[in-house]
């Protein structure tokens, strides 16, 4: 008699309080970032500057790298339902406010309470819930899920806001338009925190909840972990082609002569390879192990990164592009389902999963800081030349092969416990 096998039936029984993880890990983000896709009638409705605007940026960007910090820590000390049910409460409120098209103070202040909620009391509560839907061999499938859903929500409400903005403008007023945006996304937010605290269940905890919200013990410990360092650089060097990945598009009119459309296309082509590289690796990770799915998909990176930059610009080269392209942009975000998937090989309990983010997260996506430093510089002192960008390329490709050989270290020290899960994995199998 077969025994039933408990890992295939967590994450399958959890698969409506993921997709609603899903949403809401798409969405809530929608409110701080939309300006940026309505950029002229932003600046034009709110009556600001273009560098009001940049500040805006600056402001949830700033209050986001603060949030990095303390917000795996308020993960570990609060139960994660009540803190994502807060902050896409309190984000959809701060969005109600923009509806009244308020001082520019107000505008500044809305952003930098978004930074909190979306960053402080979500990302790293949101991590740790991924986390606890799914059995220590699923958590690839939980994380590639999560991603590849994620892009595929905002490829949908993506069109369809853009939609609805066009009808409203030409129909009623741009204002009305834009207002129109505010509101849905802020509706669906508090709707979502509603629809969190009614159907995550919180997993009960094995050691207690911890009395302070800084546990320097735990925090000594995880600092002291070998696998903490290998996930920050495994996080850092995929992070770095992912806010890079953009310099493609310029880089396909300079030196292969695209046309500014199929230069755009190349560019959107991104969010089409996202599902694809995030289902694909989360369900082999299960299968073969998160490590080594990250492993192959760096190495396919290296391979993109290479083929685009030894590939001669010219106009016939176009198509081959497109395929260096493609194992670039499945690949990069399959290493990103993949940055928490980890952990479970990292031998990282549950219980501290927001202590260990508050190390890794801050630091591995510090590359957002570093990379467009180093593109422009790059740009710059190369006059914007094809030499400018293949050099550029060639240290995101040197970065990838810094990440590879962390991730490959990783699989060495974490051998026993990749094993474990395994035996594990089989024995429910019987």
């Amino acid at each position: 008699m077969k025994k039933e096998n408990k890992t295939t039936g967590k994450l399958k029984g959890n698969m409506p309080t993921l997709i609603i993880l899903i949403i809401s890990g798409a969405l809530i983000y929608a409110l701080p970032y939309f300006r940026s896709y309505y950029y002229d009638s932003f600046v034009k409705l709110f009556n600001i500057s273009n560098t009001q605007m940049g500040a805006l940026g600056s402001a949830f960007g700033g209050a986001s790298v603060f949030a990095y910090c303390l917000g795996g820590f308020c993960a570990d000390r609060w139960p994660a339902r009540g803190l994502m049910t807060i902050s896409l409460i309190a984000a959809g409120l701060c969005g109600f406010i923009l509806l009244l098209y308020p001082p520019y103070g107000v505008v500044f202040m809305v952003h930098l309470v978004w930074g909190i909620t979306s960053i402080l009391t979500f990302w790293s509560a949101l991590v740790k819930a991924i986390r606890s839907l799914a059995d220590s061999d699923e958590q690839g499938k939980a994380f590639g899920f999560f991603e590849g859903g994620r892009g595929i929500v905002n490829m949908v409400q993506s069109a369809i806001i853009l939609a609805l903005f066009g009808y409203i403008s030409k129909a009623v007023s741009e204002k009305a338009a834009l207002s129109a945006i505010i509101a849905i996304y802020s509706t669906i937010c508090i709707l979502l925190g509603a629809m969190v605290f009614f159907m995550f269940k919180e997993p009960e905890r094995t050691d207690g909840v911890p009395e302070k919200l800084f546990n320097i013990p735990v925090l000594k410990r995880v600092a002291k972990m070998p696998t903490t360092w290998l996930q920050i650089l495994v996080i850092f060097c995929s992070y770095a082609m992912i806010i890079s990945y953009f310099y493609i598009t310029p880089y396909a009119t300079s030196a292969f002569g695209a046309s500014a459309i199929i230069a755009a296309a190349l560019g959107y082509f991104s969010q089409y390879c996202r599902p694809v590289g995030c289902f694909v690796s989360g369900i082999l990770a299960d299968k073969f192990g998160s490590s080594k799915i990250c492993a192959i998909s760096y190495v396919i990176m290296i391979a993109g990164i290479a083929g685009l930059i030894v590939t001669p610009g010219s106009p016939s080269m176009i198509w081959m592009i497109l395929v260096f392209i493609a194992a670039i942009y499945a690949s990069m975000y399959a290493i990103q389902s993949m940055h928490y998937a980890i952990m479970e090989e990292g031998d990282y309990p549950l219980e501290i999963t927001g202590t260990a983010t508050a190390i890794i997260t801050p630091i591995g996506y510090s590359a957002e800081f570093f990379m467009p430093i180093i593109g422009g510089m790059c740009l710059d002192h190369w006059n914007n030349s094809e030499t400018g960008y293949k050099v550029f390329f060639g240290i995101l490709g040197a970065l990838a092969l810094i990440g590879l050989i962390a991730i490959l270290a990783w699989m060495v020290i974490t051998k026993e416990k990749r094993m474990q899960i395994m035996a594990e994995k089989n024995n429910g199998k019987e």
